[in-house]
């Protein structure tokens, strides 16, 4: 075999790999999109969203799997080789993002069973939308392998962090002045559930300023002071 056609099947490996990252980004986005938008209104159907977290779990599967086998095969270097070392880190991440997304319907669901009032849950509208917004710009950031937005996601979940900690201190309030409910409690799950989702975005974000400059963000992540 030729040097132009090994290069030319490497390509196409690595091309196979960037898509298959990018159905599964694609995949835990549009999942956690559709619980946040749904996450107050009782009339919308999220349970079945669930299966989605199986296909999430098999795509990682597959990236692994792809990544041993350009490895073994094709001996990549450099770049290349940060390119395919990172991808079943990345997956893992975003493994865990479904896994949160599928943790968020299941308290929705409990609640909806004990007949608690959703409205509660309107109160996470602001960190659901930070968390939203860190999602869509890291998945942007790795298709585009922009390190610099990368850099702005990881800095930005310090404003996620600070949000949550003000949800959670304003129910945590209510909770000591009239009493705890089931409602609450699932609230605040469901909460640091969101504010786990911007962590793992953040951890993307590392991954593709690693893949880009060849090094680690080497500060310490930014943190917004502890809750209590």
């Amino acid at each position: 075999m030729t040097q132009e056609h090994i290069n030319a099947a490497f390509d196409e490996d690595l091309d196979q790999l960037d898509k298959l990252i990018t159905t599964m980004g694609n995949l835990a986005l549009s999942q956690f999109i559709a619980v946040i938008d749904g996450l107050s209104d009782e009339s919308v159907e999220l349970k079945s969203l669930i299966s989605n977290d199986k296909k999430i779990d098999a795509l990682e599967t597959e990236i692994y799997n792809k990544t041993v086998e350009i490895i073994a095969i094709r001996s990549p270097q450099a770049n290349d080789l940060r390119r395919i070392i990172t991808a079943p880190k990345i997956a893992s991440f975003l493994e865990r993002i479904g896994d949160y997304s599928k943790n968020i319907i299941k308290r929705r669901s409990m609640m909806m069973v004990e007949e608690s009032d959703l409205a509660i849950l309107e109160k996470l509208n602001g960190i659901s939308g930070i968390a939203r917004e860190l999602l869509v710009d890291v998945l942007d950031s790795l298709a585009r392998l922009d390190a610099s937005k990368a850099r702005l996601v990881w800095e930005g979940d310090v404003e996620l962090d600070a949000q949550h900690s003000i949800v959670y201190k304003r129910i945590y309030r209510r909770m000591v002045e009239k009493g705890s409910s089931p409602a609450e409690i699932n609230a605040l799950f469901i909460a640091k559930n969101i504010e786990r989702i911007g962590d793992y975005c953040t951890s993307i974000a590392e991954q593709v300023y690693f893949i880009v400059n060849g090094e680690m963000l080497d500060e310490k992540r930014p943190k917004a002071n502890n809750i209590l």
